[in-house]
């Protein structure tokens, strides 16, 4: 670890000595960038009462082993990703000790301001969006209810693309295959049709997956288009549509890895996913006057899955469905940002937020039982089990007040008032509804220290109100599990669940030192503290989802960057996450599936006859499986390097993931029969070495 530890770093000092005298333009440093998502307006990330991060297409085409938005985001202090599929396809994403485990997800991902989370389950599609499409990621990292309301507990990402503009002319596209027999081609265009800025972008992703049962099939095409524009005002119109085909392997006993960690348990061999997305959003903004903007959206959507999944009952025993889910949703959205009301440098903005979603559902039967008995099985569907059909519709108003009373301190107050109603109607006849409502409030500070074209120094705390609404399938999911007792078939959703609801108290700094005209370092830190009650958890006495637990999530997330002008840069992020349950048997534990520290490190450079060099670490230390903190997973490391040469608009770019050839698994879960005394582990086996060639053009 001491090797990984210095290497980008004694890598980049004679690269930096070099470089340095090379270098005649001054770097856009990360700390003076204008960001959107923070405040829901413009602002400097600098000022921010958060913990904010951004980066931008020219670095996520810089580092290696970044291919898909999710790869990207191991790039992120805070954030550290597990891959369920071994190859980073399907990314679960840890944030401030939230994790969801697949089954939900506590980061809300926005395409350019507009969710983008599956309404059943709350679950994030990384494939949607290709990076040849991605102008710059945004992240908030902590608390946003307050401005964003339900979900955004850990985290709020925005993922912000080449929209149409007018005057804008460029192409992005790349095509690379590496191991598996894996396709991946990403193309972006911006233009002009008749006169209206145009921008376009599309995907295609196929692989045979590093295991067994694990293809993939994926594809995307964006459009938007400007219909109206004039002098303070402008009416955009945008489209996504995307499908994807994937067969899941699922995990494997620590036996069967030993025996061959690329085959597939007989138990998973039939899970699938067949899901088609559509999406469209009219976009609209009108300048009132030289100091207020009033901004509004209407977006729909209209997806539809058909899914075979496996749950393990037992070590040796589970059970299968496959599911038909069709959901469509209509988002509404107005907001006004007035500035210089009263103190000449103040800012409100308020705004409303409105939802409304639909979902039909059914399960089908396949088969219940033993590995011999999946052995022999044809996979053919059955007859319905169950089937109904669900709504949620959600109101919300925020309002927030950004004031500068002192030269250098800027302070924030706001909140939000969310209200959720849920209803599901099974085919019986059986009707079940619930309706909850949360306050989120806001408050933070600002500190400039120093600001100067040598330093800019800020300090920031804030105190924040948070909340997460039961997803549907947490509140109405009909799907039947076996149970050896009367009445000998159970549903573990709970219609009388209440929103997890919690507080959080963080402080800050945001500090960048130039030291010639073209190197500059960056330093951002953050410490939290954030208290959550009414948690979801597994009560035994029910065998339902219930409001039972509680936890103390505390940490620090720090980022350093190095510049040397365009030419070399190197970052350290460490995040240390401790998540500790408070009540109940477990009190004091660590909380499962939540890694306690990740690293993440690496160097760039462009070096002379247009080559680029990368490398990059990542570290994963102390994970348990389980509650009782017994069943700790094997820490791991793995390194991503890569070459690319240049010429004119042309790139060719090799790339090795897991350079080392690690041998490592991602996450797991111990014998899900709380009675047995198995001892049997399942566990998600990741990709030793992997190859990528690619070219890429930029026009």
């Amino acid at each position: 670890m001491r090797v990984f530890f210095w290497l980008p770093l004694c890598t980049l000092i004679p690269v930096a000595s070099v470089l340095a005298q090379q270098a005649d333009t001054t770097q856009a440093y990360a700390l003076e960038s204008i960001v959107v998502t923070a405040d829901r307006s413009e602002s400097m990330l600098a000022a921010s009462t958060g913990s904010v991060s951004v980066m931008t297409a020219s670095e996520l085409r810089r580092l290696p082993g970044v291919a898909r938005l999710g790869d990207a985001l191991r790039q992120i202090p805070g954030f550290a990703m597990l891959s369920l599929d071994g190859l980073g396809l399907d990314p679960q994403a840890t944030v401030r000790g939230f994790y969801g485990g697949g089954e939900t997800e506590y980061v809300l991902v926005l395409l350019d301001g507009r969710p983008i989370n599956n309404m059943e389950m709350g679950l994030i599609n990384w494939s949607q969006i290709p990076l040849a499409a991605i102008k710059s990621i945004e992240v908030i990292r902590g608390g946003a209810s307050s401005l964003y309301g339900d979900a955004a507990v850990g985290g709020v990402l925005n993922v912000v693309t080449n929209k149409a503009e007018a005057g804008a002319e460029g192409l992005q596209a790349s095509i690379s295959t590496g191991a598996y027999r894996t396709y991946l081609g990403d193309a972006a265009v911006r233009s002009s049709v008749q006169g209206k800025p145009f921008a376009a972008f599309g995907s295609l992703l196929k692989t045979d997956g590093f295991r067994e049962h694990s293809a993939r099939e994926a594809g995307s095409v964006g459009v938007s288009i400007g219909l109206l524009q004039g002098e303070g005002y402008e009416v955009m119109l945008s489209g996504l549509g995307h499908w994807r085909q994937y067969d899941v392997p699922g995990p494997l006993t620590v036996a069967e890895i030993d025996a061959s960690r690329v085959q597939v348990s007989p138990f998973y061999q039939f899970d699938r996913v067949d899901e088609n997305t559509i999406r469209a959003t009219l976009d609209g903004r009108r300048a009132l006057s030289a100091s207020s903007v009033l901004t509004g959206a209407i977006s729909g959507e209209w997806r539809q899955s058909d899914l075979v999944r496996t749950l393990p009952l037992a070590a040796a025993f589970a059970d299968t469905k496959a599911r038909e889910v069709a959901t469509r949703r209509f988002f509404g959205s107005v907001q006004l940002v007035a500035e210089n009301l009263v103190m000449g440098a103040d800012k409100l903005t308020v705004g409303f937020d409105g939802k409304f979603g639909g979902l039909d559902n059914a399960y089908y039967e396949m088969l219940t039982g033993t590995i011999g008995d999946y052995a022999s099985f044809s996979g053919e569907r059955g007859g319905i089990s169950t089937e109904g059909d669900g709504s949620r519709r959600a109101a919300a108003g925020f309002v927030q007040y950004d004031m500068v009373p002192f030269a250098r301190l800027r302070t924030t107050l706001g909140g939000r008032y969310d209200s959720i109603s849920d209803r599901y109607e099974a085919a019986t006849g059986e009707s079940r509804a619930a309706s909850h409502s949360a306050f989120s409030p806001k408050v933070g500070l600002n500190l400039a220290l120093a600001r100067s074209s040598r330093y800019v120094g800020h300090v920031y705390a804030n105190y924040l109100g948070i909340f997460k609404a039961a997803t549907l399938d947490q509140l109405y999911d009909q799907r039947i599990l076996p149970v050896p007792f009367p009445p000998f078939g159970i549903t573990i959703s709970n219609s009388e669940l209440k929103p997890q609801r919690g507080t959080s108290f963080e402080f800050g700094a945001y500090q960048r030192v130039a030291f010639t005209h073209t190197v500059a370092s960056e330093l951002t830190l953050s410490v939290y503290q954030v208290n959550m009650k009414d948690e979801l958890d597994f009560s035994f006495e029910t065998f339902s989802y219930a409001n039972i637990a509680s936890s103390k999530h505390s940490g620090l997330e720090s980022g350093l960057r190095l510049y040397v002008g365009e030419h070399a840069a190197a970052h350290i992020n460490y995040t240390l996450q401790n998540v500790t349950y408070q009540e109940g048997d477990n009190k004091g534990n660590y909380v499962k599936g939540v890694p306690r520290d990740y690293l993440n490190m690496g160097v760039t450079a462009r070096l002379p006859k247009a080559l680029s060099v990368g490398v990059v670490l990542h570290s994963t230390a102390r994970m348990y499986l389980d509650d009782a903190n017994t069943m700790p997973l094997d820490d791991y490391s793995t390194v991503d390097a890569m070459i690319a040469h240049q010429r004119h608009s042309f790139t060719i770019r090799l790339e090795f993931t897991n350079l080392l050839d690690a041998d490592y698994s991602t996450t797991g879960f111990p014998d899900p029969d709380s009675a047995s005394e198995s001892g049997v582990v399942f566990l998600y086996p990741a990709a030793g070495r992997v190859l990528r060639l690619g070219v890429s053009v930029s026009l």
